[in-house]
């Protein structure tokens, strides 16, 4: 089959499913967002990053002496984790910082608020494209990696199972969806990409580097000041932990990968502390440290930046 044919094959597969989304007002501007990216090669660019990322540890850990079955479960979920979690924001703040102040600043925004559309279908467009964007090539890498490994590890009679591989797949093309939010609802929310990109990333870099200096404060000043028992200061340092929506997808991942969910939130001590809280906790966490408070942080980080974003966008002048 040819590219020109496997591209005709594409089209009327997705056919149905552009039909169906004409009739909302915000898909005309994410189709637009979404082809203009195909222009800019960003999704080459993307598509080439997250297949290196995906399928050469597993590659490199199946076929040289790299190690073990049990060690190809440590590279393709726990030895990716911390990677995901750097690369996937970094991908989708680039995505999304400049979607609406770059086009502020460009004055194209005028202009396309001169068209039937109002400022809502413009900050959901722009959300639903460039989400599109990065999930397209993420999603393909991963499937990519699924096909490459699954065969090796059923032979091997690895850990990693199927269901595992999968719901690391879901979850971190949701942590990049959650970026994509939070990246375009700031860019919403302000009237230059100057402005948008130091705010998304100063967000970042506090999720990445501070948000645990704040995490063990929390704990230092409840052991200081009060005389609660060990059990409430841990369970008050992992809440903290948990609204930091990278530890969310990771403490997600592991508690879907075979842990248990006392285990799982127990992890984000790491070290040998992760095994003293998971005796303290034994065996059980309440509500606020389940994994459904988890999910709930993540889409929290999705939702709250594009409404908020929206309702200063509404209130501008451009």
């Amino acid at each position: 089959m040819s590219a020109d044919d496997a591209t005709a094959s594409l089209r009327q597969a997705v056919a149905p499913i552009d039909e169906r989304l004409q009739g909302f007002d915000w898909y005309p501007i994410a189709k637009k967002e979404f082809a203009d990216t195909i222009r800019s090669r960003a999704l080459v660019i993307l598509a080439v990053v997250f297949a290196v990322l995906f399928v050469v540890p597993p590659i490199i850990a199946l076929y040289t002496d790299f190690g073990s079955a049990q060690s190809i479960s440590a590279v393709l979920i726990a030895g990716r984790l911390r990677i995901m979690s750097v690369v996937v924001p970094i991908a989708a703040i680039a995505l999304g910082y400049a979607a609406i102040s770059g086009e502020r600043e460009s004055g194209s925004m005028k202009l396309l608020l001169s068209l039937p559309y109002d400022r809502l279908d413009v900050v959901i467009g722009k959300f639903v494209g460039r989400s599109a964007v990065l999930l397209v090539p993420l999603l393909g890498a991963l499937v990519l990696q699924y096909a490459v490994v699954i065969p090796e590890l059923a032979g091997a009679d690895a850990n990693v199972q199927a269901e595992s591989l999968l719901a690391f797949f879901a979850l971190t093309m949701l942590l990049g969806v959650v970026f994509v939010g939070a990246a375009v609802g700031i860019s919403a929310g302000t009237s230059t990409t100057r402005r948008s990109l130091a705010v998304v990333g100063g967000l970042w870099i506090y999720f990445f580097a501070l948000w645990n200096s704040a995490a063990r404060g929390t704990g230092s000043l409840l052991r200081e000041y009060t005389d609660v028992e060990s059990l409430t200061t841990i369970k008050a340092e992992l809440a903290v932990k948990l609204l930091n929506p990278t530890q969310a997808y990771q403490t997600l991942v592991q508690s879907l990968s075979g842990n248990a969910e006392h285990a799982a939130r127990a992890q984000m001590f790491g070290g040998l502390r992760s095994q003293v809280v998971a005796q303290e906790l034994q065996g059980s966490v309440p509500f606020y440290l389940s994994d459904g408070a988890a999910v709930a942080v993540l889409l929290f980080w999705m939702l709250v930046p594009l409404y908020l974003g929206y309702q200063v966008f509404e209130r501008s002048d451009m």
